[in-house]
């Protein structure tokens, strides 16, 4: 299953209102009247929280609007909104407990006769995500497409040829943020990793993933890159430093989808949010150049042991600390 991405040029969503409090008004030399209804005379009305919008999810300073669209959805509106609850709330677990744009409308179509299909996200703004008939409580459960057209917001827009820096991050952390919520295990983050990650390897012609485009070096080129970045950064930095660092402090500085970057800055902000040269060095490696990845020597490396169609740990492995770490900090 292929999630697509697609731009459109739309109308931005109205951001959230401020609320504002009112200020005590000065003492005076004259005894306090009576606050109205017992409150203590001389300090601010307090303002009562305003009720939850219908359609509304908040999460991490998010305002996150449901739409369905369809005629007949398979389960109840509170199911749905669980689920983008869900999904929003390991992101912003990931990024230290804020969601890194204001806003987001989710739309769910729910018409056909599939489960939970592809989505697609525009400008930091818009997720949309195809869930027919067929789509039943426990899918949305063990759902990764949610979680990965939300984390395309995180992350700065870029012009169409980088296409890969951004699907690539979103193939390799949805599973790294699910597993760091207990939504997926370790074992299944590698085992899924042992199975597809090769398909981002180049092949002969290549010139690098700026040129090559390729629905393997899209999707899982990209997400070779920023797997052997995290490994990298952690490597450098005795594992104090990784690619959540990178991406928190590209966060930090407005970094998200409603920019338009480039790939130069976020190389640049990359290495300054962990006080490296990695992520810079790699891309000359792997995007100006085809820079292959030797896979079974990595999986040695990290412990990760292919057995059949699973993976057992080896923890005498050299890089076995760094493989934990990826999927718990």
């Amino acid at each position: 299953m292929i999630v697509r991405r697609r731009h459109f040029v739309l109308s931005a969503l109205a951001g959230a209102t401020a609320a504002c409090s009112r200020a005590p008004e000065a003492a005076t030399a004259t005894a306090p009247a009576a606050a109205p209804d017992g409150a203590t005379a001389g300090q601010p009305e307090s303002t009562p929280a305003p009720p939850p919008k219908d359609g509304v999810v908040v999460v991490g300073g998010a305002e996150l609007t449901v739409l369905i669209e369809g005629s007949n959805p398979s389960l109840p509106r509170s199911t749905y909104e669980a689920w983008v609850r869900r999904s929003a709330e390991m992101i912003t677990a990931y990024y230290d407990g804020t969601f890194p744009v204001p806003s987001l409308e989710v739309k769910l179509v729910t018409t056909g006769r599939g489960s939970v299909g592809y989505g697609h996200h525009q400008q930091g703004r818009w997720v949309t995500i195809y869930c027919g008939r067929r789509t039943r409580e426990s899918s949305l459960q063990s759902d990764w497409v949610m979680v990965h057209e939300m984390l395309h917001a995180t992350f700065p827009d870029l012009p169409n040829q980088y296409n890969w820096m951004q699907e690539g991050l979103s193939t390799y952390l949805e599973k790294i943020v699910r597993a760091r919520a207990g939504a997926y295990d370790e074992q299944q983050v590698w085992r899924g990793f042992a199975k597809s990650m090769h398909h981002g390897r180049p092949r002969a012609g290549d010139r690098g993933l700026d040129v090559t485009r390729t629905w393997g070096r899209l999707y899982w080129g990209g997400a070779l890159f920023w797997m052997v970045a995290d490994v990298e950064l952690r490597k450098a930095t005795d594992n104090r430093k990784s690619l959540r660092d990178a991406l928190l402090h590209i966060a930090s500085i407005g970094g998200n989808a409603r920019e338009m970057w480039t790939t130069r800055r976020v190389c640049a902000e990359a290495d300054a949010g962990t006080g490296t040269t990695v992520v810079s060095d790699l891309y000359k490696r792997m995007a100006l150049a085809p820079g292959d990845v030797d896979l079974d020597r990595l999986w040695a490396e990290l412990g990760v042991v292919r057995v059949g169609r699973s993976v057992e740990f080896d923890d005498t492995a050299p890089l076995a600390e760094i493989r934990r770490g990826i999927c718990a900090s």
